[in-house]
């Protein structure tokens, strides 16, 4: 019982330091974002308000290419930063094993990027995840142009 009760400890424990050492590197996995269909940009002052639309699949398709996701680098963003853009992306709900498939294709929202104004800092948002990155400048002054 006392063997069981120490490898469940160091179990734990492992994926706990594991867990930790994964937490501050650069994003390397794809966060899917090659999937989105349509792209919102608003303002973060009125975010109500859609300022431009990406919907055509070959705008979108270099929309995400040109965000270099595999360069972003998990950061704290400094508390004097002011925010800018926000991009709501979306793509059509996966179709479940027995739902039926309809013509009608909803699209989701998958994601959100809120870029900081004068800084390569960004916020990406899922439902799951809030995370905050540094990315590079040409990434930066790409976003900051609301006429993506």
């Amino acid at each position: 019982m006392k063997n069981c009760m120490k490898f469940i400890f160091v179990f734990s424990l492992s994926i706990f330091l594991l867990g930790c050492s994964i937490d501050k590197e650069d994003m390397k996995e794809d966060p899917g974002l090659d999937k989105s269909q349509k792209i919102e940009v608003s303002s973060e002052e009125n975010p109500e308000l859609v300022l431009n639309v990406i919907d055509n699949q070959e705008d979108v398709s270099e929309f995400v290419n040109t965000l270099e996701v595999d360069k972003w680098s998990i950061v704290d963003i400094p508390s004097n930063s002011t925010k800018g853009y926000m991009y709501k992306m979306y793509q059509e709900d996966t179709v479940k094993l027995g739902e039926p498939n309809t013509d009608k294709k909803e699209l989701k929202q998958i994601a959100t990027i809120i870029t900081y104004k004068d800084s390569p800092y960004i916020e990406f948002k899922t439902k799951k995840l809030n995370l905050n990155f540094k990315v590079p400048k040409d990434v930066a002054e790409y976003l900051s142009n609301n006429d993506n």
